[in-house]
Protein backbone atom coordinates (compact mmCIF):
# COMPACT_ATOMS: atom_id res chain seq x y z
CA UNK A 1 0.00 0.00 0.00
CA UNK A 2 1.28 3.43 -1.13
CA UNK A 3 0.79 6.00 2.03
CA UNK A 4 -1.58 9.14 0.78
CA UNK A 5 -0.72 12.51 1.02
CA UNK A 6 -2.81 13.14 3.68
CA UNK A 7 -2.44 11.04 6.74
CA UNK A 8 -5.11 9.14 8.86
CA UNK A 9 -4.76 10.08 11.84
CA UNK A 10 -6.55 8.70 15.74
CA UNK A 11 -7.02 11.92 17.42
CA UNK A 12 -7.88 9.92 20.75
CA UNK A 13 -4.79 8.68 22.73
CA UNK A 14 -5.74 5.19 24.63
CA UNK A 15 -4.08 3.47 26.96
CA UNK A 16 -4.49 -0.07 27.21
CA UNK A 17 -3.31 -2.93 29.49
CA UNK A 18 -1.58 -5.86 27.28
CA UNK A 19 1.46 -8.23 29.29
CA UNK A 20 1.15 -6.51 32.58
CA UNK A 21 2.06 -3.33 30.87
CA UNK A 22 1.06 -0.18 29.16
CA UNK A 23 0.69 0.43 25.32
CA UNK A 24 -0.38 3.60 24.23
CA UNK A 25 -2.25 3.43 21.05
CA UNK A 26 -1.30 4.18 17.56
CA UNK A 27 -2.67 7.97 16.70
CA UNK A 28 -1.36 8.46 12.98
CA UNK A 29 -1.73 5.57 10.27
CA UNK A 30 0.76 7.61 8.42
CA UNK A 31 3.21 5.95 10.73
CA UNK A 32 2.20 2.32 10.26
CA UNK A 33 1.85 2.86 6.58
CA UNK A 34 5.79 4.37 6.29
CA UNK A 35 6.99 1.32 8.73
CA UNK A 36 5.03 -1.52 6.02
CA UNK A 37 7.52 0.05 3.23
CA UNK A 38 10.22 -0.24 5.18
CA UNK A 39 9.73 -3.79 6.04
CA UNK A 40 8.62 -4.17 2.31
CA UNK A 41 11.58 -2.39 0.89
CA UNK A 42 14.31 -3.60 3.43
CA UNK A 43 15.65 0.38 3.16
CA UNK A 44 14.47 3.92 4.93
CA UNK A 45 16.04 5.75 1.72
CA UNK A 46 13.64 3.51 -0.59
CA UNK A 47 10.58 3.99 1.61
CA UNK A 48 10.83 7.16 1.63
CA UNK A 49 11.57 7.71 -2.33
CA UNK A 50 8.20 5.31 -2.11
CA UNK A 51 6.57 7.69 -0.18
CA UNK A 52 7.68 11.18 -1.06
CA UNK A 53 8.66 11.99 2.39
CA UNK A 54 12.39 12.64 3.28
CA UNK A 55 14.56 9.68 5.05
CA UNK A 56 14.12 11.58 8.55
CA UNK A 57 10.54 11.54 8.22
CA UNK A 58 10.53 7.85 7.82
CA UNK A 59 12.97 7.21 10.53
CA UNK A 60 10.98 9.52 13.15
CA UNK A 61 7.93 7.03 12.35
CA UNK A 62 9.36 4.12 12.88
CA UNK A 63 10.93 5.93 16.37
CA UNK A 64 7.23 6.71 17.42
CA UNK A 65 6.24 3.57 17.29
CA UNK A 66 8.74 1.68 18.70
CA UNK A 67 8.18 4.24 21.40
CA UNK A 68 4.27 3.70 21.54
CA UNK A 69 4.67 -0.40 21.04
CA UNK A 70 8.04 -0.58 23.42
CA UNK A 71 9.67 -2.75 21.43
CA UNK A 72 12.36 -2.36 18.80
CA UNK A 73 10.88 -3.46 14.96
CA UNK A 74 14.32 -3.33 12.59
CA UNK A 75 17.96 -4.07 13.23
CA UNK A 76 20.60 -3.22 10.56
CA UNK A 77 22.34 -6.26 9.24
CA UNK A 78 25.65 -6.67 7.34
CA UNK A 79 25.82 -8.34 3.92
CA UNK A 80 29.39 -8.24 2.56
CA UNK A 81 30.52 -5.07 2.14
CA UNK A 82 26.98 -3.56 1.95
CA UNK A 83 24.15 -2.83 4.39
CA UNK A 84 20.51 -3.63 5.02
CA UNK A 85 17.07 -4.09 7.73
CA UNK A 86 15.50 -6.65 8.60
CA UNK A 87 12.49 -7.05 11.10
CA UNK A 88 13.19 -8.44 14.56
CA UNK A 89 10.59 -10.55 15.97
CA UNK A 90 8.63 -7.91 17.70
CA UNK A 91 9.02 -6.28 13.96
CA UNK A 92 7.90 -9.58 12.32
CA UNK A 93 4.34 -9.66 14.79
CA UNK A 94 3.74 -6.04 14.07
CA UNK A 95 4.24 -6.10 10.52
CA UNK A 96 1.25 -8.97 9.85
CA UNK A 97 -0.79 -7.13 11.94
CA UNK A 98 -0.01 -3.87 9.84
CA UNK A 99 -0.76 -5.18 6.83
CA UNK A 100 -3.74 -6.35 7.68
CA UNK A 101 -5.06 -3.19 9.02
CA UNK A 102 -4.09 -1.07 6.48
CA UNK A 103 -5.75 -3.88 4.07
CA UNK A 104 -9.24 -3.11 5.96
CA UNK A 105 -8.55 0.65 5.43
CA UNK A 106 -8.74 0.39 1.75
CA UNK A 107 -11.28 -1.99 1.78
CA UNK A 108 -13.37 0.38 4.02
CA UNK A 109 -13.00 2.97 1.09
CA UNK A 110 -13.53 1.40 -1.41
CA UNK A 111 -16.82 -0.43 -0.18
CA UNK A 112 -17.57 3.45 0.86
CA UNK A 113 -17.30 4.02 -3.00
CA UNK A 114 -19.25 1.28 -4.04
CA UNK A 115 -21.88 2.29 -2.01
CA UNK A 116 -22.25 6.08 -3.44
CA UNK A 117 -21.84 4.31 -7.02
CA UNK A 118 -23.75 1.74 -7.49
CA UNK A 119 -24.29 1.42 -11.56
CA UNK A 120 -20.38 0.49 -11.55
CA UNK A 121 -18.60 -2.81 -13.59
CA UNK A 122 -17.32 -4.82 -10.11
CA UNK A 123 -14.18 -6.05 -11.51
CA UNK A 124 -12.30 -8.91 -9.38
CA UNK A 125 -8.37 -8.63 -9.30
CA UNK A 126 -6.65 -10.88 -6.71
CA UNK A 127 -3.65 -9.28 -5.73
CA UNK A 128 -0.97 -11.18 -7.20
CA UNK A 129 -2.42 -10.80 -10.60
CA UNK A 130 -3.51 -7.23 -10.18
CA UNK A 131 0.32 -6.51 -9.30
CA UNK A 132 2.46 -8.66 -11.38
CA UNK A 133 0.70 -9.35 -14.56
CA UNK A 134 -1.10 -6.15 -15.00
CA UNK A 135 -0.37 -2.83 -12.73
CA UNK A 136 -2.17 0.07 -12.37
CA UNK A 137 -2.00 1.28 -16.12
CA UNK A 138 -3.91 -1.85 -17.41
CA UNK A 139 -6.33 -1.09 -14.53
CA UNK A 140 -6.36 2.60 -15.68
CA UNK A 141 -6.69 1.95 -18.88
CA UNK A 142 -10.09 -0.28 -18.55
CA UNK A 143 -11.38 2.54 -15.97
CA UNK A 144 -11.03 5.30 -18.96
CA UNK A 145 -12.51 3.00 -21.19
CA UNK A 146 -15.72 2.39 -19.15
CA UNK A 147 -15.57 6.08 -18.35
CA UNK A 148 -14.10 5.29 -14.61
CA UNK A 149 -17.09 3.26 -13.87
CA UNK A 150 -15.54 0.36 -12.44
CA UNK A 151 -15.04 -1.15 -8.74
CA UNK A 152 -12.04 -3.00 -8.13
CA UNK A 153 -12.26 -6.18 -5.68
CA UNK A 154 -8.56 -7.18 -5.12
CA UNK A 155 -8.87 -9.81 -2.91
CA UNK A 156 -7.58 -13.39 -2.43
CA UNK A 157 -8.35 -15.77 -5.48
CA UNK A 158 -10.36 -18.27 -2.63
CA UNK A 159 -12.45 -15.19 -1.12
CA UNK A 160 -12.97 -14.42 -5.06
CA UNK A 161 -14.61 -17.45 -5.95
CA UNK A 162 -17.24 -17.11 -3.58
CA UNK A 163 -18.30 -14.08 -4.81
CA UNK A 164 -18.41 -15.34 -8.22
CA UNK A 165 -20.11 -18.21 -6.97
CA UNK A 166 -22.55 -15.65 -5.62
CA UNK A 167 -22.51 -13.94 -9.01
CA UNK A 168 -21.39 -10.62 -7.04
CA UNK A 169 -18.67 -9.93 -9.79
CA UNK A 170 -19.03 -8.71 -12.99
CA UNK A 171 -15.90 -10.29 -14.80
CA UNK A 172 -12.52 -10.20 -13.85
CA UNK A 173 -9.04 -12.52 -13.03
CA UNK A 174 -9.04 -15.52 -10.85
CA UNK A 175 -5.94 -17.73 -9.47
CA UNK A 176 -6.86 -21.65 -8.94
CA UNK A 177 -4.64 -25.46 -8.31
CA UNK A 178 -8.04 -26.95 -9.44
CA UNK A 179 -10.07 -27.26 -12.70
CA UNK A 180 -11.43 -24.43 -14.52
CA UNK A 181 -13.87 -22.60 -12.30
CA UNK A 182 -17.59 -24.49 -13.80
CA UNK A 183 -20.48 -21.79 -12.37
CA UNK A 184 -23.90 -21.34 -14.34
CA UNK A 185 -23.55 -18.17 -16.18
CA UNK A 186 -19.18 -18.34 -16.00
CA UNK A 187 -17.71 -17.83 -18.58
CA UNK A 188 -14.03 -18.46 -17.89
CA UNK A 189 -10.80 -19.89 -19.99
CA UNK A 190 -7.35 -19.87 -18.79
CA UNK A 191 -5.03 -17.57 -19.45
CA UNK A 192 -1.76 -18.46 -17.93
CA UNK A 193 0.10 -21.21 -15.60
CA UNK A 194 2.85 -20.76 -13.51
CA UNK A 195 4.92 -22.81 -11.28
CA UNK A 196 5.49 -23.03 -7.61
CA UNK A 197 9.33 -22.39 -6.22
CA UNK A 198 11.03 -22.41 -3.49
CA UNK A 199 11.82 -18.81 -2.74
CA UNK A 200 14.59 -17.55 -0.07
CA UNK A 201 16.72 -14.44 0.86
CA UNK A 202 19.41 -13.75 -1.86
CA UNK A 203 21.44 -11.91 0.29
CA UNK A 204 21.11 -14.14 3.31
CA UNK A 205 20.01 -17.46 2.40
CA UNK A 206 19.51 -20.08 4.69
CA UNK A 207 22.92 -22.63 5.49
CA UNK A 208 20.61 -25.90 4.31
CA UNK A 209 19.68 -24.05 0.80
CA UNK A 210 23.36 -22.91 0.32
CA UNK A 211 24.90 -23.96 -3.04
CA UNK A 212 21.55 -25.86 -4.03
CA UNK A 213 20.38 -25.86 -7.57
CA UNK A 214 16.90 -27.66 -6.46
CA UNK A 215 14.75 -28.21 -3.29
CA UNK A 216 13.95 -31.68 -2.52
CA UNK A 217 11.07 -32.38 -0.60
CA UNK A 218 12.07 -35.73 -0.30
CA UNK A 219 15.00 -34.95 1.87
CA UNK A 220 14.32 -34.67 5.40
CA UNK A 221 17.44 -33.16 6.36
CA UNK A 222 16.31 -29.51 4.25
CA UNK A 223 13.44 -29.18 6.72
CA UNK A 224 15.46 -28.56 9.72
CA UNK A 225 15.64 -25.07 11.45
CA UNK A 226 13.49 -23.51 8.18
CA UNK A 227 10.58 -21.92 9.05
CA UNK A 228 8.14 -21.33 6.63
CA UNK A 229 5.63 -18.53 5.55
CA UNK A 230 2.62 -18.85 3.85
CA UNK A 231 -0.36 -16.81 3.00
CA UNK A 232 -3.90 -16.82 4.86
CA UNK A 233 -6.84 -19.00 3.39
CA UNK A 234 -8.35 -16.49 0.88
CA UNK A 235 -5.69 -17.39 -1.44
CA UNK A 236 -4.76 -20.29 -3.02
CA UNK A 237 -1.02 -20.51 -2.38
CA UNK A 238 -2.35 -21.69 0.97
CA UNK A 239 -4.05 -24.18 -0.22
CA UNK A 240 -1.34 -24.91 -2.39
CA UNK A 241 0.98 -25.71 -0.11
CA UNK A 242 -0.58 -25.98 3.58
CA UNK A 243 -0.93 -29.38 3.43
CA UNK A 244 2.15 -30.45 2.03
CA UNK A 245 4.19 -28.52 4.51
CA UNK A 246 2.49 -29.91 7.73
CA UNK A 247 2.94 -32.97 6.66
CA UNK A 248 7.07 -32.49 7.10
CA UNK A 249 7.39 -29.64 9.43
CA UNK A 250 6.19 -28.74 12.61
CA UNK A 251 3.68 -25.86 13.55
CA UNK A 252 5.93 -24.20 15.43
CA UNK A 253 7.79 -23.60 11.50
CA UNK A 254 5.09 -21.71 9.87
CA UNK A 255 4.11 -18.07 10.08
CA UNK A 256 1.45 -17.16 8.30
CA UNK A 257 0.53 -13.67 7.10
CA UNK A 258 -2.25 -11.79 5.16
CA UNK A 259 -0.58 -10.16 2.36
CA UNK A 260 1.33 -10.78 -0.63
CA UNK A 261 4.23 -8.27 0.21
CA UNK A 262 4.27 -9.03 4.04
CA UNK A 263 5.26 -12.66 2.75
CA UNK A 264 8.29 -11.24 0.21
CA UNK A 265 9.58 -8.91 2.95
CA UNK A 266 9.97 -11.64 5.53
CA UNK A 267 11.48 -13.87 3.13
CA UNK A 268 13.81 -11.03 1.95
CA UNK A 269 15.00 -10.47 5.85
CA UNK A 270 15.86 -14.02 5.85
CA UNK A 271 13.70 -14.93 8.89
CA UNK A 272 11.97 -17.19 6.61
CA UNK A 273 11.46 -19.33 3.05
CA UNK A 274 8.38 -19.79 1.61
CA UNK A 275 6.85 -21.19 -1.54
CA UNK A 276 5.37 -18.85 -3.91
CA UNK A 277 3.89 -19.07 -7.74
CA UNK A 278 6.55 -17.48 -9.63
CA UNK A 279 4.54 -14.78 -11.00
CA UNK A 280 4.96 -13.19 -7.85
CA UNK A 281 8.40 -13.76 -7.31
CA UNK A 282 9.98 -12.05 -10.88
CA UNK A 283 12.10 -8.91 -10.81
CA UNK A 284 12.32 -9.06 -6.84
CA UNK A 285 16.15 -8.54 -6.78
CA UNK A 286 15.95 -9.52 -3.39
CA UNK A 287 14.38 -13.08 -3.46
CA UNK A 288 16.35 -16.27 -4.86
CA UNK A 289 13.88 -19.08 -6.03
CA UNK A 290 14.88 -22.61 -5.97
CA UNK A 291 12.88 -25.52 -8.01
CA UNK A 292 10.81 -27.61 -6.51
CA UNK A 293 11.23 -31.58 -7.03
CA UNK A 294 10.23 -35.12 -4.85
CA UNK A 295 6.93 -33.65 -4.38
CA UNK A 296 3.81 -33.16 -7.20
CA UNK A 297 2.71 -29.83 -6.56
CA UNK A 298 -0.28 -28.09 -8.64
CA UNK A 299 0.31 -25.25 -10.65
CA UNK A 300 -1.23 -21.37 -10.40
CA UNK A 301 -3.42 -21.35 -13.51
CA UNK A 302 -5.19 -17.77 -14.11
CA UNK A 303 -8.55 -17.57 -15.60
CA UNK A 304 -10.04 -14.75 -16.98
CA UNK A 305 -14.03 -15.24 -16.26
CA UNK A 306 -17.11 -13.01 -16.99
CA UNK A 307 -20.40 -12.99 -15.49
CA UNK A 308 -23.15 -13.52 -18.04
CA UNK A 309 -26.43 -13.37 -15.92
CA UNK A 310 -25.42 -9.72 -14.58
CA UNK A 311 -26.82 -6.57 -15.43
CA UNK A 312 -25.05 -3.36 -14.66
CA UNK A 313 -27.15 -0.56 -14.64
CA UNK A 314 -29.92 -1.80 -15.79
CA UNK A 315 -28.12 -1.87 -19.06
CA UNK A 316 -27.53 -5.00 -21.24
CA UNK A 317 -25.99 -3.91 -23.81
CA UNK A 318 -23.58 -1.84 -21.37
CA UNK A 319 -23.25 -4.76 -19.62
CA UNK A 320 -21.86 -6.56 -22.69
CA UNK A 321 -19.40 -3.73 -23.63
CA UNK A 322 -17.90 -3.10 -20.50
CA UNK A 323 -17.07 -7.07 -20.29
CA UNK A 324 -15.73 -6.64 -24.22
CA UNK A 325 -13.52 -3.90 -23.08
CA UNK A 326 -12.06 -5.51 -19.71
CA UNK A 327 -11.22 -8.64 -22.47
CA UNK A 328 -9.74 -6.20 -24.58
CA UNK A 329 -7.89 -4.65 -22.17
CA UNK A 330 -6.93 -6.95 -19.23
CA UNK A 331 -6.87 -9.89 -21.12
CA UNK A 332 -4.28 -8.58 -23.44
CA UNK A 333 -2.19 -7.65 -20.50
CA UNK A 334 -2.12 -10.83 -18.74
CA UNK A 335 -1.44 -12.91 -21.83
CA UNK A 336 1.71 -10.21 -22.48
CA UNK A 337 2.88 -10.94 -19.22
CA UNK A 338 3.07 -14.42 -19.51
CA UNK A 339 5.96 -13.64 -22.39
CA UNK A 340 8.17 -11.27 -19.91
Amino acid sequence: MTPSDTPRTMTDTNVVERGGGNVASIENIRDLELFQLVAELGSFTDAAAAAGVSQPTVSQAIKRLESRLGATLLQRQRFGAGGGLSLTAEGLIVVRHTAAILGELDALADDLDAAHAPDVYTVGLPPIISAYLLGDASIDMLADRLHGRISVQSVGSKRLMEQIERHDVDFGAVATIDARPDIGGIQSFKIASFPFELVHSAANPPEPLRGRHDFDFGDETLFRGLRFVTLGDDFVHSKAVAEFLRTRIDVTQLIEVADVNTMKAIIASGLAVGLMASVAVGGDGRLSTLPVRGVDLPTFDVYVFNDETRDAGGQVAGRIDGAQAFLDVIGRNLANGTDD
